[in-house]
C-alpha cells in the first residue's frame, strides 16, 4: 500500500487487498474520498494531486520500465524548467500503451540508463533535455531547454548533440543549429562552472558575474575571471588549471591588486566546504583592502 504522504495505488492493488470493484467505485464517486487519475491508477484522498502524486501515478499507468523525461525530468535533476501540465514518458517500443490525460507516452527503442531519484525513474539530463525542447516552437524556449543542463554541469554539449544524432530527427534541425551557433563564453567550460554555480548556492558571500574580461584603468587586459565580484574586486579562478597560462593569469591578477582564489576542478566536486570557505575568507580579505583599479569589460 502506499504512504500516507503519496497515497497513490493501482486498482489491482486494492482488488488483491480485499476490496471490490463496488467499494472502489463507491469511493471514487465524485462526492467521494478516492479519485482515479489515470487508468487502473488510484489517489487515496480528494483533492487536487501533488506534482508528486501525479509522477507517481504516471509510472504506474506505464509500469515499471517507464522513465520520465522532458521537463519534469529536469525538475527532478534540480533545474527550474517553466511549468507544464503534461508529463513525458518513455517506454520500451516493444511495449504498447496510449497516452492519456496529462501523460504522453513515447515508444523508443533506445531507453536511456535511468536515474533512480528518491524512488522514481527519471531520464538522464542530456536525453530530457533533447525530449523537452524538440517538442516546443518557442526557439526562446527550445535554447533555455537545451543548454539548462549543460549550464548547470549535469552533461557536456558533445552528450547533447550525441543524443540528437541518434534520436529521431523529427523536430531536431532547430536543435542542430543552436548547437552550431557561437557559444557565449560562460558555455566554454560549461561542466566546471555548473559545478562552481552549485558551490556559490551554499556560499554565504553574493553571487558573481561569471567568465568577465578584466582590463586596468589604461585598457590593459589582466585576464579572464571564471567568477569575478566587482564591488570589492575579488577574482575565481577554476576549471583552467591545467592550462599553461594558469600561473601567469594568476600573476596578473596579482599583480593589479585583484584578490584570486584559485581551486582544482577536484576540490570542486569533492570539497564544497573547504571550497566555500576558501571563498568566504577571499571575500573576506578583498573587502578589507582598497579595491583595485580594474574595470570591466564586456
Amino acid at each position: 500500500m502506499p504512504t500516507s504522504t503519496e497515497a497513490v495505488v493501482r486498482r489491482s492493488t486494492l482488488m488483491a487487498a480485499g476490496h471490490s470493484n463496488y467499494s472502489v467505485a463507491v469511493r471514487c464517486r465524485p462526492d467521494g474520498p478516492w479519485q482515479q487519475l489515470l487508468p487502473g491508477v488510484l489517489l487515496l484522498k480528494s483533492g487536487p494531486p501533488t506534482r508528486r502524486q501525479r509522477l507517481k501515478a504516471a509510472v504506474l499507468y506505464a509500469g515499471p520500465e517507464a522513465q520520465i523525461t522532458g521537463v519534469e525530468s529536469l525538475r527532478a535533476h534540480g533545474l527550474h524548467a517553466f511549468d507544464t501540465n503534461d508529463l513525458h514518458l518513455l517506454i520500451p517500443s516493444t511495449r504498447r500503451l496510449s497516452s492519456r490525460d496529462y501523460v504522453r507516452v513515447e515508444r523508443t527503442s533506445r531507453m536511456p540508463r535511468a536515474r533512480n531519484i528518491r524512488g522514481l525513474s527519471f531520464a538522464p539530463p542530456y536525453r530530457a533535455a533533447v525530449d523537452a525542447a524538440r517538442n516546443l516552437r518557442d526557439p526562446t524556449e527550445q535554447r533555455a531547454l537545451l543548454y539548462a543542463p549543460m549550464d548547470a554541469g549535469l552533461c557536456t554539449i558533445d552528450q547533447i548533440r550525441a543524443e540528437i544524432d541518434a534520436g529521431a530527427q523529427r523536430g531536431t534541425a532547430t536543435l542542430r543549429a543552436m548547437l552550431d551557433e557561437a557559444m557565449p563564453p560562460p558555455l566554454v567550460n560549461t561542466v566546471p562552472q555548473g559545478w562552481a554555480k552549485r558551490v556559490i548556492s551554499e556560499a554565504p558571500i553574493p553571487r558573481p558575474e561569471w567568465h568577465v574580461p578584466i582590463h586596468t584603468e589604461a585598457g590593459e587586459a589582466v585576464g579572464v575571471a571564471d567568477a569575478w565580484w566587482d564591488a570589492v574586486g575579488l577574482a575565481w579562478d577554476f576549471g583552467n588549471q591545467r592550462d599553461n597560462c594558469a600561473r601567469q593569469r594568476h600573476e596578473a591578477f596579482s599583480r593589479a591588486g585583484v584578490v584570486v582564489v584559485r581551486t582544482d576542478v577536484s576540490e570542486l566536486r569533492g570539497n564544497t566546504d573547504g571550497v566555500i570557505l576558501a571563498l568566504a575568507r577571499g571575500y573576506y580579505n578583498a573587502a578589507n583592502r582598497p579595491r583595485p583599479t580594474v574595470h570591466v569589460t564586456a
